[in-house]
């Protein structure tokens, strides 16, 4: 893998499909969070009656046990190769995960505010929005940063699966025997992640 290609076709090459698998990350991690954060809501068991909460409890257990893998094979398979079924894939399996988190953050909430707010007669969304989102906010930023660290590194992966993304030339190069392509691939990889991981860090020091 010794030296790695450096030619300006593959350094173009890796840069565009780098550029598609933060695309993909972003895009799915965004999709699945804004589903998150209400699944999130009605899965605390402070926040909806038992109805509520344990059948969506269950539906995001399951979510969380099929592989990714699997998932983008799924939709590979549903909507054909390209972004769109890692998008998909990577949304799917990001709700299961955050609402998971972002529920038991609600449940951890300091409910004073809470009874305060239903005893002078407050509706559900008000005491949500004034006395849970306040303290929970941070945390869902927090946890969202990190899951699209995760997600950037799932996105290069389904590529080996037909999802289009940097993952897809590291498959294509090593079906061919071209390990110096693989470990320009690899390393462009490698720098698309820390330098999210940096940034990332950067930003939950100022909203913490």
């Amino acid at each position: 893998m010794t030296p790695p290609d450096t030619t300006g076709e593959i350094l173009a090459i890796g840069l565009e499909s780098g550029l598609l698998t933060l695309q993909i990350a972003l895009l799915g991690t965004g999709i699945g969070a804004v589903f998150a954060v209400l699944l999130g809501l009605l899965a605390a068991n402070n926040l909806t009656p038992e109805w509520v909460h344990h059948p969506l409890k269950s539906l995001l257990a399951i979510m969380r046990s099929i592989p990714i893998l699997l998932l983008a094979l799924i939709f590979v398979g549903a909507v054909g190769l390209g972004p769109f079924p890692g998008v998909l894939a990577i949304a799917i399996h990001t709700i299961g995960n955050l609402a998971k988190l972002f529920a038991d953050e609600c449940e951890t909430a300091f409910e004073g505010v809470w009874e305060a707010m239903d005893s002078a007669g407050a509706n559900w969304s008000q005491k949500v929005r004034f006395a849970v989102w306040p303290q929970v906010a941070p945390q869902i930023v927090s946890l969202t940063l990190y899951r699209f660290e995760m997600n950037i590194r799932e996105s290069a992966v389904l590529g080996l699966v037909g999802c289009a993304g940097i993952g897809f030339y590291i498959e294509v190069y090593r079906s061919q025997f071209n390990y110096p392509r693989v470990c320009t691939m690899v390393l462009f990889t490698m720098a698309i992640v820390l330098v999210v991981d940096q940034l990332s860090v950067q930003i939950r020091k100022r909203i913490s």
